[in-house]
C-alpha cells in the first residue's frame, strides 16, 4: 500500500504527520510539491515528532509542477500509489485529476478546483469541473473524493449524518465556523494568503426557496453563540459545500457563515479597497508587471510560522434544523479544536489540523474499501458512520448540541 501526497503547505504538513501516524494502513508515503525543500521540511518534522508510526515504510519526498499533467502522470508511474492526496492549492485540481485518470489511480482532495469569486466559477457553479470526471473514474475503477476537509468535509459528513439519524425533514443547514484563536499578529491567513483572500472576497450565495440568492461579502451577519467558545460575530460566504449539500443534501436553505473579528475586517476592507487584493495584473511605473495579491502574499506572514505561539481553540459545525418524529428540532454537529494540542501533535496550527485529519480519515475509509466505489463522490453521498467512528482517533472528536428551534437574527450590512 502507498500513498502519493501533492502539495507541502500548512494542510500538506498535517495530512503527512497523519499519514505518518498511521502508515500501519495507508503504507509508503511521498511528498511531492513544486519546492522540494518544503517537502523535505515536512519529513524532518515528522521524523523529529516519532510520527513514523512504522518505521519499514518509505517516507520520501519529489519535486513535481502540479500545473504539468504528463509530469504527474510520470510521477504516479514512478511512485505507483494506490490513492493520490491532493492538498495543493484549489486550481491544481483539474490537473491531478486528469493524471490520476490517466494514471487509473484513485484521487481525494480537500476543497473545490475553483476560485469561488470569479464568472462562472461561483457557488452555483461549483464542482461542474470536476463532476465532469464521474463517468470517466467510474469506467476506468477508480474513486474520486471530493472535499475531504472540515469545512468542505466533516461538515457535509454530519449534515449526511443528520439526514440519516437525526431528522426526518430538514428545513435550514447553517455551517458555522469560528477560529477563536490568538497567533499574536496584527493581520495574519490562516492559510495560504492567496487562496484565503480570493475567497473570502467574492459575493456570497446561498440557497432559499428554491434558488441561489446572491448578496455582497460581509453584508448577511448574525451572532451565533458558540460552544466552548462563546458568542461570536458570523458572516455569510461562498462555500464548496454550500453547492454540494444543495446537490445531495434535502433542505430548504443552506448557508455558510465565518467569524471575522472587526480589527480582521477593518484591515481586509483597507487592502481590497486600495486593490491589494486583486489577483489581476498590474504595470509598474518601470515597466515590470506584477500581481498585487502576490505582492500581499509575500508580505504576509508564512501560515506554518504563526503555529509555534497559537493559543485557543476553533468551533466548526453544522446547524441542521427541520422535524423528527412530527416534532421541529435544532441540531448543531461540532467539533472543537485548539491551536496548542495540533502544534504538540504536529507542530502546526489548528487551522490546518482541522483539514488534515479529515482527509487522512477519508483515505483511511478507501483503504478500508468503505469508500471505495468507482466513480467521483463527495462526501454527503458517502456513508458518514464509518468516518465519525474514525476521526476521533486520528485526531478531532465531535460532539452534538440541542438548540432552541429558530432560525438566525440576521442583520443586513451596507
Amino acid at each position: 500500500m502507498s500513498i502519493l501526497q501533492i502539495g507541502a503547505g500548512g494542510v500538506g504538513w498535517v495530512v503527512a504527520h497523519k499519514a505518518a501516524q498511521n502508515n500501519d494502513i495507508l503504507g509508503d508515503i511521498t511528498i511531492a510539491s513544486r519546492t522540494l525543500a518544503k517537502c523535505e521540511k515536512i519529513i524532518e518534522s515528522v521524523r523529529r515528532k516519532g510520527n513514523l508510526k512504522n518505521s519499514q515504510k518509505k517516507l520520501e519526498a519529489r519535486e513535481v509542477n502540479a500545473d504539468d499533467i504528463d509530469a504527474l502522470v510520470a510521477l504516479i508511474h514512478e511512485v505507483q500509489p494506490d490513492l493520490v492526496i491532493n492538498v495543493g492549492p484549489p486550481w491544481v485540481n483539474i490537473h491531478v485529476m486528469e493524471a490520476c485518470y490517466r494514471a487509473k489511480v484513485s484521487y481525494l482532495d480537500t476543497s473545490v478546483a475553483v476560485d469561488l469569486c470569479s464568472e462562472g466559477q461561483q457557488v452555483p457553479e461549483a464542482y461542474d469541473w470536476q463532476w465532469e470526471y464521474r463517468d470517466k473514474f467510474k469506467d476506468a475503477g477508480i474513486t474520486g473524493i471530493l472535499g475531504a476537509g472540515f469545512d468542505p468535509g466533516v461538515v457535509s459528513i454530519f449534515a449526511a449524518y443528520a439526514v440519516k439519524h437525526l431528522f426526518d425533514e430538514i428545513d435550514s443547514i447553517d455551517v458555522m465556523d469560528v477560529n477563536a484563536g490568538d497567533h499574536g499578529k496584527k493581520f495574519a491567513t490562516n492559510f495560504d494568503p492567496e487562496t484565503n483572500m480570493l475567497e473570502i472576497q467574492g459575493d456570497s450565495f446561498y440557497w432559499d426557496d428554491n434558488e441561489w440568492k446572491q448578496v455582497g461579502c460581509h453584508t448577511r451577519m448574525h451572532e451565533f453563540d458558540f460552544p466552548v467558545v462563546g458568542k461570536h460575530k458570523v458572516y455569510s460566504m461562498a462555500h464548496d459545500e454550500v453547492r454540494s449539500m444543495k446537490e445531495f443534501i434535502p433542505a430548504k436553505r443552506i448557508e455558510f457563515w465565518m467569524g471575522f473579528g472587526d480589527r480582521y475586517l477593518n484591515y481586509f476592507n483597507v487592502m481590497r479597497d486600495i486593490g491589494l487584493l486583486s489577483p489581476d495584473p498590474l504595470t509598474l511605473p518601470d515597466g515590470r508587471e506584477v500581481q498585487p495579491l502576490h505582492v500581499l502574499k509575500a508580505l504576509l506572514p508564512d501560515p506554518t510560522s504563526l503555529a509555534p505561539g497559537y493559543t485557543g481553540k476553533t468551533c466548526i459545525g453544522t446547524w441542521v434544523q427541520g422535524q423528527k418524529d412530527g416534532k421541529a428540532r435544532s441540531v448543531f454537529l461540532y467539533n472543537i479544536a485548539d491551536h496548542e494540542v495540533a502544534y504538540h501533535d504536529v507542530e502546526h496550527q489548528a487551522i490546518s489540523y482541522t483539514t488534515g485529519v479529515p482527509a487522512i480519515t477519508a483515505a483511511i475509509q478507501f483503504f478500508r474499501k468503505q469508500w471505495a466505489e468507482p466513480g467521483v463522490f463527495n462526501m454527503e453521498q458517502l456513508d458518514p458512520d464509518p468516518f465519525l467512528e474514525t476521526m476521533p482517533s486520528i485526531g478531532l472528536n465531535w460532539d452534538m448540541q440541542e438548540l432552541e428551534v429558530g432560525q438566525p437574527d440576521i442583520q443586513i450590512l451596507k
